[in-house]
């Protein structure tokens, strides 16, 4: 009878827990009140790393560079989610979406700006980076093939 107690408990526990696991992937991560940068959301518990990030931004020229580091728990696929969801609401659009073992990159547009934004596992973290800059001309952009700031390989 004992033994068969236990079973029990052990079988509604791990039905429980696969239950939330589902639950939880599926749910959209909330924005962040604040965000650093006003048309760029992120997702609330995500935060900034102020030693990597830097932005600058010349007055009369509407130029803005954006290099931004945002270290958080969530899963890289909720993350991704996440910007897929929000970004359109602050008129991006979506480029292109790059999945692969090293992280995912996601490309949107707007006006005469690329935002690059690449999602990465860290050794106990999410790694979140962001990238803006000007659209040149041709089609190409100023953006680098690596949007992780300087020393992060």
């Amino acid at each position: 009878m004992r033994r068969m107690q236990i079973t029990s408990f052990l079988g509604l526990l791990l039905a429980t827990t696969l239950a939330g696991c589902s639950q939880n992937s599926a749910t959209l991560l909330p924005p962040a009140a604040n965000p650093p940068v006003a048309d760029i959301p992120i997702p609330a518990g995500m935060h900034i790393n102020l030693a990597r990030s830097q932005s600058t931004y010349a007055p009369g020229s509407n130029v803005r560079l954006v290099n931004e580091m945002y270290v958080g728990s969530d899963p890289r696929l909720s993350v991704a989610r996440f910007f897929l969801h929000n970004m359109p609401t602050y008129k991006w659009k979506m480029q292109e979406e790059q999945q692969g073992p090293s992280g995912i990159r996601l490309d949107f547009i707007k006006n005469q700006e690329e935002c690059v934004i690449t999602i990465k596992r860290g050794w106990f973290n999410t790694h979140c980076y962001v990238s803006v800059t000007p659209k040149l001309s041709t089609g190409e952009t100023s953006a680098t093939t690596t949007t992780a700031p300087a020393g992060q390989h």
